[in-house]
Formats: structure tokens, sequence, C-alpha cells
């Protein structure tokens, strides 16, 4: 599971970095050859025995009370969702990228509203010739009455004015990120407004920035930026929780195998919401 703290995991890496630069120094001088009395450089004995391994850096084990606790404190309901997500394995568990889930709503709603009317779909054999560093695409699965859609990235999320227009006429929407370089937003929106909408939810400055309904599952990933760093939550297993919560749609891996994908550029809405 992942660890809280951004700082926290800067100074770790940082210290590794040091810790490899001073032993490539080392190195680096035990490994030179000195001169001879007649000028010629001799080679000489490396400081530890041939066949040593190498010392490896292990990180700290984290302290996991504070989220045992929170996990015993969740509802049934909680308990259950984040048991789902944060325990899948196999064929259950959710790729990196966008996910996006929305009810009541049909796919055919959820199409025209995040992509416009009259939008193209590409065959999945398509895709390696049109996506590219700059386009990702979007997949749409039905799964009762409500829509799950997902992109490979985890950049090409919709901005908060297209979640908002997915909720429109009684619906909720919302959204789930994870890409590369670990970045988790989760927001949704209900009846056309936005409830709550965070870049990184897991460290807002105080759980209160986030709402009542799923503020104890977000307590499972939320690093306290006063706080020691602890074991926390995977970030993006909990806004997958949160997201089912709030819209009562279960994202599903068979959204991978749609035969239709939908392209839209990496960032999707440039900018525009910071």
């Amino acid at each position: 599971m992942r660890s809280g703290g951004r700082l926290g995991y800067a100074v770790v890496l940082l210290l590794g970095v040091l810790g490899a630069a001073a032993c490539g120094e080392q190195d680096s001088s035990g490994a030179a050859g000195q001169p001879s009395p007649s000028g010629t450089a001799t080679e000489t004995s490396p400081e530890t025995p041939t066949g040593t391994p190498a010392p490896t850096y292990e990180p700290p084990e984290l302290d996991r009370t504070e989220l045992d606790a929170n996990l015993a404190a969740l509802s049934a309901e909680d308990a259950a969702l984040a048991d789902h997500y944060l325990h899948a394995k196999g064929a259950d568990r959710m790729d990196e990228g966008t996910w996006i889930v929305a009810a009541p709503l049909t796919v055919a709603e959820a199409k025209e509203r995040l992509l416009g009317p009259g939008a193209q779909p590409l065959a999945a054999k398509q895709l390696d010739a049109e996506v590219d560093f700059d386009h990702s695409a979007y997949a749409f699965l039905q799964v009762g009455d409500g829509v799950v859609a997902w992109e490979d990235t985890g950049f090409a999320d919709p901005p908060k004015r297209l979640l908002a227009a997915l909720s429109e006429g009684g619906a909720v929407s919302a959204v789930a990120t994870d890409n590369i370089e670990a970045m988790t937003r989760f927001g949704y929106a209900r009846d056309g407004e936005i409830v709550f909408d965070a870049f990184e939810y897991a460290f807002v400055d105080s759980l209160d920035d986030i709402p009542a309904e799923v503020r104890d599952l977000a307590r499972l990933a939320w690093s306290d930026p006063e706080g020691p760093m602890v074991e926390i939550a995977d970030w993006a297993a909990v806004a997958q929780a949160m997201s089912e919560k709030v819209t009562g749609v279960r994202a599903t891996p068979s959204v991978l195998d749609a035969d239709e994908w939908y392209v839209v550029p990496v960032p999707w809405g440039v900018m525009e919401d910071y």
C-alpha cells in the first residue's frame, strides 16, 4: 500500500540518491589504478570480496495502527466498498487510468454529454494508429442503470464542466484517476453541480474539506500534512470506492473489452480548471 506524505517520499528518495552518489564516489576512487614507482598504473584489489552482494535499500516499515483503526470504524456499507477495491486481484483489479461512473444514465447520453453530438468511434484495432502522446481514447459500458467509461493514461480526465454536465437531470457522476505520476483526482457532481473535486484529494489540508458522505472512506487514504508519515490505503482504490458510493455504479474491468473507442485530447480541457 502507498504511504502518506509527498514530502516524506521526496526525502526518502533524496536520501537514496545521495547515498548512491556517495557509494559511486567511493567506488570510483577505490577502483582507480595507483601509479607505481615506475609511473605505470597498477590494479588495486577491491575492498570487498568478489561476489559479496551490494547493499540494498529497504524502505522503512510504516505504522499502520491508525489505518487499521480507521478500517475498523467504517460502516458496513463503507467497509464492503473498501474491501472490494483495496483487495481486488486478478481480473477484478482496476487498471491505471481515468475511471468515470455515472447514474442513472445510458451510454448514449454519457457519450453526448462528454463528447458532444456526433462523436465518431474507432474500432479497437485502429487505436495504435490514432492514439499518441497527445491523445487518448475512452470506452463506455452500460452497467445496470449507470455507465462506466475508461481511458488508460490517467491524464485525459474530463474538466469539471463536463463532469457536472454528465450529472444533469438528477444524475450523479464521479471521476477517479491513477497515473504514472501517482496523481489521484477524485471528484463528483450531482444534478449538474460539482459537489467536490480535488486534483489530489488525499492531500487536502483538512478532512473537513471532503464531504461527510465520503469522508470516512477518504480518511483511509488521507495524508495529514501536520502528522508523521504512516501507512495509508491506496489512493486510487479509495477513490474508486468513493465513486461507487455516490453513484451506485461499480467500475468493472470489462469496459476494457469494448469494441468502440472515442478519442480525446491529453490533457482534456487544458488548464481550464487550474
